[in-house]
């Protein structure tokens, strides 16, 4: 699974800050004066789950940044920028995860507004590269090829909207999963958000 755990909009207008926690978001509507030159901080939360039979590993996780969003290696120490321009983590390689387990990782993504770039954001994540002792390939997914409909891919969106003076609503996003090993499915999980 993967899904946004906090947004943070810093707005150059009257320094104001906007702050959405511990939620996933699909919409977040902004005043128009907060929007041209603010800096918007999401933070993604990656959840490995092992739902297979035997014990594996998540050697290497990639992260699709999407083209208007930036990474920095100083809010996050665990990942690299490779020369393709995605972001990988290994922090898990060596870390066996058991049937039944989960790991999470967390990238901080960030993009400058003006009125030429608000609407939908979509950031992705896969497996890399992954391994079990038993040499068992997973059965319904291929890691690093990039195929959406596996259950070792997964994305989460925020559309950033002008307000249009209608009251602020947020609705569930639904994401499917990470699957590190052959012989397990991953359920698609739902999330309720609401605005802090």
């Amino acid at each position: 699974d993967k899904y946004i755990t906090k947004i943070s909009v810093t707005s150059t207008e009257g320094n104001r800050t906007y702050n959405y926690n511990n939620a996933n978001f699909t919409k977040i509507e902004l005043p128009s004066n907060a929007v041209d030159g603010a800096n918007v901080v999401v933070e993604y939360k990656i959840i490995v789950k092992n739902e297979g039979g035997i014990s594996g590993y998540a050697k290497k996780i990639i992260d699709y940044i999407p083209s208007d969003m930036g990474f920095s290696s100083n809010l996050n120490s665990d990942w690299y920028l490779g020369q393709d321009g995605n972001v990988y983590n290994t922090t898990l390689e060596n870390t066996e995860i058991q049937p039944g387990e989960t790991k999470e990782l967390t990238i901080i993504l960030t993009k400058r507004l003006t009125e030429n770039n608000l609407g939908m954001v979509t950031n992705s994540a896969e497996i890399y590269e992954s391994y079990n002792a038993r040499g068992v390939q997973d059965v319904d997914s291929t890691p690093g090829n990039k195929i959406q409909t596996e259950d070792d891919y997964s994305t989460a969106s925020v559309t950033i909207t002008l307000i249009t003076g209608k009251v602020v609503t947020f609705v569930g996003i639904t994401f499917v999963s990470i699957a590190i090993i052959a012989l397990g499915a991953f359920g698609i999980k739902k999330y309720v958000i609401k605005k802090i």
